[in-house]
């Protein structure tokens, strides 16, 4: 599934967020970059090599830089 990620620098007690985003660049999974397992899930990312390769994605991510990517 190819996708558009962008991750979001938190202030003071707002946490990190992950945006992730379809070919149409509506938000398909916004969660807590912190609660990774939270966000395959919805999303719905099952394969669990896939899950892998997803969450070693979203660990690189830089903040406020958009990318596209294959789940």
């Amino acid at each position: 599934m190819k996708v558009y990620l962008l991750k979001t620098k938190g202030k003071g007690v707002v946490p990190d967020y992950i945006q992730v985003r379809d070919e149409n660049q509506s938000i398909i999974g916004y969660f807590k970059a912190s609660n990774i397992e939270k966000g395959l899930d919805e999303i719905r990312l099952d394969d669990p090599e896939r899950r892998k390769a997803a969450a070693a994605i979203f660990e690189k991510l830089e903040f406020g830089k958009m990318i596209q990517a294959e789940l």
